[in-house]
C-alpha cells in the first residue's frame, strides 16, 4: 500500500495504473487530495467550492467499477473545474459576486464527459473574474503560486494551475481566450494544452469571446492532458463550432516517433521583449528539445505583431456583448477586469469585422509558414511570474518594465487568433521559478505537438519539479 501523502505526487497515469494493479483505491487516492487541500489550500486559495462528501461517494462507486471489471477511462482519477464550467446543482461563480449563488440546473459538456468518463471531481477552482481582468480578485481572493506565494499563478485559470502544481489534483480543466490555459501552465510548471478552435464544445461554459475561446486540460504530464482529451473532445449538437472527432484517439496518435521532425522558431516577434535570463533558459531549453532528434529552424512570421490588436479587437467587441448591462455596475467589479469591460464600447464594428476578416489572412500565413514543418516552438512566458498587486508589471530586466498582460500574452493570443493548438510544457527554473516552452501544432494536429511534448518529458524531468508549500 502506497502511503496516502505519496498519492498526491502521482499523475492520472500513475494513479490509473495503481488502481488496476489494486495497489491502492479511489478512494485512497480522493482522501489523499482532501488532506492535500488541507494542508495547502489556506496558503493557496485555489477553491471557490469544494464537493468532497460527493467525491467520496463518486470515489467508491469508481472503486465498485474497478472491482467489477467495468471501469471507465479516468475512472476515480480527482480533477477540478475552472469556476466558469457549469455543474448541475453545485455553485458556478464564474469568480464574481454577482453570481456567488448562481446554481445551473445542467452540467456543461465538459463536466459531463468527465463525469461519464469516471472521474472525480472535488473542487470549483477559482478564476479571474468571468475569465478576464486581473489577479486581485476582490470577492473570492487571489489565488497564490505553489512556487511563490508572493506571486501570481497568471490567469485567468488561476486556481486551476495553483491546484494542479501544489498536488491538489492531478488533473483540471482551463479555459483560454488569449493564453488563460497557457499562462498559469507556464507559471506554475504544468503542461496545459489549448487545443484547436472546436475541438472540445464550449456549451455550458461561461463565456468571454465565442470567436477566440477554448477550453483544454491542465495537467502534470503530457500524457495526462491526451488523456483527458480524449474524454471532453468531440461534436455535441450544442456547440456549432465543435469539430467532427479525431480519427485516432489522441493518447494513441501521439505515440508517433518525433525524430526527424521540423519545428520553426520566430525570432523576430515570438521571442521579442525577453527578460535575459529567461532568454537564455530557453536557448538551453531548445537544445535540449532538439535533443529528442528534432530539426529547429529560422522561419519569419511577417507582421504577425498584427495577430495582438486584432485579437483583442474580437475579444473586447464579444466581451460587450456577452457584458453588456454589466457596463455600468464596476462597484461590483474587480479593478483591472472593470476596466477591460469599460474599454469595450470604443471598439468599432469596423474594428470588429476587420479583425474578423484579418484572422482568415493570419490563419493561412501560419499554414503557409508550416509547410514543411511539424510544428513551432516559443518562448511560453518571457519573464518570471508578478508579484500579485492590483496593476501587475513585469520585469524584463535593465530597468525595464511592462504590463503583465502585455506580455503575457505575446506569444499566447496570436494561436487563439488563429485557432491552432499550442502545448506549454515545463523546460527548467529561473531564480526557482517553473520555465516552458510552447509547442505549436497545425489545425487539427494536437498529436503531433502532444508527441514531441511526450519525447521532450522522456528526456528531461521538469515536469517532475515539485513545489515546496508549506501547510497552513
Amino acid at each position: 500500500m502506497v502511503r496516502s501523502t505519496d498519492l498526491t505526487e502521482l499523475t492520472a497515469s500513475e494513479l490509473i495504473t495503481g488502481y488496476a494493479s489494486r495497489e491502492f483505491t479511489c478512494s485512497d487516492a480522493v482522501e489523499a487530495c482532501i488532506a492535500r487541500i488541507g494542508d495547502t489550500d489556506p496558503v493557496l486559495n485555489t477553491i471557490i467550492t469544494e464537493v468532497f462528501d460527493q467525491a467520496r461517494e463518486h470515489a467508491a462507486h469508481s472503486d465498485a467499477r474497478w472491482a467489477a471489471g467495468t471501469q471507465r477511462p479516468l475512472e476515480g482519477v480527482p480533477y477540478g473545474l475552472k469556476d466558469i464550467v457549469a455543474t448541475a446543482g453545485i455553485p458556478t461563480t464564474g469568480g464574481s459576486v454577482i453570481y456567488k449563488d448562481y446554481v445551473p440546473d445542467a452540467d456543461a459538456v465538459v463536466a459531463k464527459r468527465l463525469s461519464d468518463s469516471g472521474a472525480v471531481l472535488l473542487a470549483k477552482l477559482a478564476t479571474f473574474e468571468f475569465a478576464c481582468g486581473g489577479a486581485v480578485n476582490k470577492t473570492f481572493g487571489p489565488p497564490r503560486n505553489p512556487y511563490d506565494v508572493t506571486r501570481t499563478t497568471g490567469g485567468s485559470s488561476s486556481g486551476s494551475g495553483a491546484a494542479v502544481a501544489a498536488r491538489q489534483m492531478p488533473l483540471a480543466i482551463g479555459t483560454d481566450t488569449g493564453g488563460s490555459i497557457r499562462i498559469p501552465a507556464a507559471y506554475c510548471g504544468l503542461s496545459g494544452l489549448k487545443p484547436t478552435y472546436g475541438r472540445v464544445p464550449r456549451a455550458g461554459i461561461m463565456g468571454l469571446s465565442w470567436t477566440l475561446d477554448h477550453a483544454g486540460p491542465m495537467t502534470r504530464s503530457v500524457q495526462d492532458c491526451a488523456i483527458m482529451l480524449d474524454a471532453i473532445a468531440g461534436p455535441h449538437p450544442s456547440d456549432p463550432t465543435a469539430l467532427a472527432a479525431a480519427p485516432t484517439p489522441f493518447a494513441t496518435a501521439m505515440q508517433q516517433p518525433v525524430d526527424g521532425m521540423r519545428i520553426g522558431r520566430d525570432r523576430r516577434f515570438l521571442e521579442s521583449r525577453m527578460h535575459p535570463d529567461v532568454a537564455a533558459a530557453y536557448e538551453q531549453a531548445l537544445v535540449e528539445l532538439a535533443s529528442v532528434g528534432v530539426t529547429i529552424v529560422d522561419i519569419d512570421l511577417a507582421d504577425f505583431e498584427l495577430t495582438q490588436q486584432a485579437a483583442w479587437s474580437i475579444i473586447f467587441a464579444e466581451m460587450l456583448s456577452l457584458h453588456e448591462e454589466r457596463v455600468n455596475d464596476m462597484d461590483a467589479r474587480d479593478e483591472q477586469g472593470a476596466a477591460m469591460l469599460a474599454a469595450t464600447p470604443f471598439v468599432t464594428a469596423t474594428d470588429y469585422l476587420r479583425s474578423l476578416r484579418l484572422r482568415t489572412r493570419f490563419q493561412h500565413q501560419l499554414a503557409d509558414a508550416m509547410q514543411g514543418l511539424d510544428a513551432i516552438v516559443t518562448p511560453s512566458m518571457s519573464t518570471l511570474p508578478p508579484v500579485i498587486a492590483d496593476q501587475m508589471t513585469c520585469d524584463l530586466g535593465e530597468g525595464e518594465t511592462a504590463a503583465w498582460l502585455d506580455i503575457a500574452c505575446q506569444s499566447m493570443v496570436p494561436f487563439n487568433y488563429t485557432g491552432n493548438p499550442a502545448l506549454v510544457v515545463p523546460s527548467g527554473t529561473v531564480d526557482g521559478m517553473p520555465m516552458s516552452v510552447q509547442l505549436v501544432g497545425r489545425h487539427r494536429d494536437e498529436a503531433t505537438i502532444l508527441a514531441v511534448g511526450q519525447a521532450f518529458q522522456a528526456v528531461t524531468d521538469h515536469h517532475l519539479i515539485s513545489p515546496s508549500v508549506a501547510a497552513a
